[in-house]
């Protein structure tokens, strides 16, 4: 089996089927429910971004005896090596952190979409940094020439005219050209990597008027990481429109890449899946973000459900779509799974602590 691979940073379990308060628009996803069979109670194991990682390429728990950090320090293992060496695989992300923690390393070829969240891939020192937001309202820290996080964002990103400047269609739009370019050799893996819809939250301010018409303040790009004391009510809304409207983002490029799947025939040999490492908290419990990275807010930040749970659909030959499995699950579990569903025996060079969770996805009673 071919394997697709798509993970969206940051993308909450209620963006899915409009359940939550502020419904994201989520189209495409939702129609590839109908072919998929949905995890409803797969939750984030080691966290965030590269620990949760860590864990769905290696099949082991990484928390908690491990920090973030390169991937070959938590296992050997690593999914495109415990395929096999027929495969190829081919790794295109805009997430900043891959990289620098080796990831590429193993794949047959990698791609990064630079500048995501800070990182500083071209400068523009003619140009001021100037202030996005008030920055008693953002996460706290300065980067360059002390510039917040989305003040930096903005300057770098200057010259973004159109939706397809932003990240998931480019991101998107290099996946779309590997399947035209690769359909025809089998097998393959293919791991994509948005980003998004984590912060900055810069989607097209008309997408976010979608969500919230009325507002005329400070566009709300980036969460202050503390409590929605510090936001009126009004900051606090705009701020969960703009993670909704790059959520959709998301669900329309995303979109882009199954519909390629669909033009190129390839649902009859190729395993699908749609996952993310975490959610985010968005008002919920008086929070804004994932952690407390906060100038006014002293609270512990337990990984509440809005946070922890986590969506995950796949799709294989063979697998009745449009039903839900209600096993308790991790992404330790899935690396097992793929390699189950691939039909390639399993020889990692540390023991999986996961287990496949394919038997349930083909309706067998399994623990």
């Amino acid at each position: 089996m071919n394997i697709v691979l798509l993970i969206s940073d940051t993308f909450r379990y209620d963006n899915l089927f409009e359940r939550a308060a502020m419904p994201v628009r989520t189209p495409n996803l939702d129609a590839f429910a109908r072919r998929a069979v949905s995890l409803e109670r797969m939750f984030t194991g080691s966290y965030p971004t590269i620990p949760h990682r860590t864990d769905l390429t290696t099949g082991r728990h990484g928390t908690p005896w491990h920090p973030w950090q390169p991937l070959e320090k938590n296992s050997a293992n690593h999914l495109p090596r415990l395929l096999g060496g027929d495969y190829v695989s081919q790794l295109l992300c805009d997430c900043p952190h891959l990289f620098p923690a080796n990831f590429p390393q193993g794949f047959t070829a990698a791609q990064h979409v630079r500048g995501q969240e800070g990182d500083m891939c071209f400068l523009r020192m003619n140009y001021p940094v100037e202030a996005v937001m008030p920055r008693e309202k953002t996460r706290k820290g300065a980067r360059l020439m002390g510039g917040s996080i989305p003040d930096l964002h903005r300057w770098q990103h200057r010259d973004w005219r159109g939706e397809e400047d932003r990240f998931a269609p480019r991101t998107a739009g290099l996946a779309v050209r590997w399947l035209e370019e690769n359909y025809r050799y089998h097998p393959f893996f293919l791991w994509v990597d948005f980003f998004d819809p984590h912060e900055p939250w810069d989607p097209p301010e008309y997408m976010v008027a979608r969500y919230d018409p009325d507002y005329t303040g400070t566009p709300m790009i980036h969460p202050n990481y503390g409590t929605t004391d510090d936001l009126t009510p009004e900051e606090a809304r705009n701020m969960r429109a703009h993670y909704c409207a790059e959520a959709e983002l998301v669900d329309r490029w995303a979109g882009r890449v199954l519909q390629k799947i669909d033009d190129l025939q390839l649902w009859d040999n190729t395993v699908v899946v749609f996952t993310t490492d975490h959610g985010m908290s968005l008002g919920e419990r008086r929070r804004m973000g994932k952690s407390n990275i906060s100038w006014n807010d002293s609270r512990y930040w337990p990984t509440y459900p809005e946070i922890a749970h986590i969506p995950f659909m796949i799709a294989a030959p063979g697998l009745q779509g449009g039903r839900s499995v209600d096993a308790l699950l991790q992404p330790c579990d899935i690396a097992p799974t793929l390699l189950d569903l691939a039909g390639r025996p399993a020889a990692p060079e540390d023991p999986f602590q996961g287990v496949s969770f394919a038997p349930l996805l083909r309706g067998e009673r399994a623990p």
